[in-house]
């Protein structure tokens, strides 16, 4: 378990958040891919600057979205994901929060 600090603005009051390093269940039918290949590729790439969380706050998109939004990460922002990343991360993606056909 991690602590993490909570501020806005130089007069704000800190709060301590306590951050689970466990899967979050982000779906109805949940995340549970045998081998957690794209889960754990999501914490170690893009963990680093989003939470687990920030993906409940998406809207559900399409696989295609969030192809386009995992290479915006990488060409626009520099996110160091490798090219065998990408399609285990889209993956978990799909599974979290992927747009139901």
């Amino acid at each position: 378990m991690n602590l993490g600090i909570s501020c806005s603005g130089p007069e704000a009051n800190v709060q301590e958040q306590t951050i689970s390093d466990q899967p979050v269940q982000l779906s109805e039918a949940g995340y549970h891919l045998p081998d957690r290949t794209g889960y754990d590729l999501f914490l170690s790439n893009c963990g680093i600057c989003h939470s687990y969380r920030y993906i409940q706050m998406q809207p559900a998109f399409s696989r295609k979205t969030w192809e386009k939004t995992v290479d915006k990460m990488i060409k626009t922002f520099g996110a160091p994901i490798p090219d065998s990343s990408v399609v285990p991360i889209v993956d978990y993606l799909m599974a979290a929060r992927g747009k139901k056909d």
